[in-house]
């Protein structure tokens, strides 16, 4: 493989898991403020709340991840 392509799939890599880490939380906390919604009644609280902890979530661990490289 030349050089100029494994650091593009490398790149590419990076991206995808940054995603990653950012999009995973947010719908688990989408998916659980819908069930505390719905189980307590408390609309659209729930789904605000759960969103905001994911988030900060994802925002967290691409922070670690980013501090772990160096």
């Amino acid at each position: 493989m030349q050089k100029g392509n494994k650091e593009l799939f490398n790149g590419i890599n990076t991206a995808l898991n940054i995603s990653l880490y950012m999009v995973s939380p947010v719908v688990v906390g989408v998916l659980l403020g819908r069930f505390v919604d719905g189980y307590w009644g408390v609309q659209p609280w729930g789904t605000v709340i759960g969103v905001v902890l994911g988030m900060i979530t994802g925002l967290w661990a691409i922070y670690k991840k980013v501090m772990e490289g160096k």
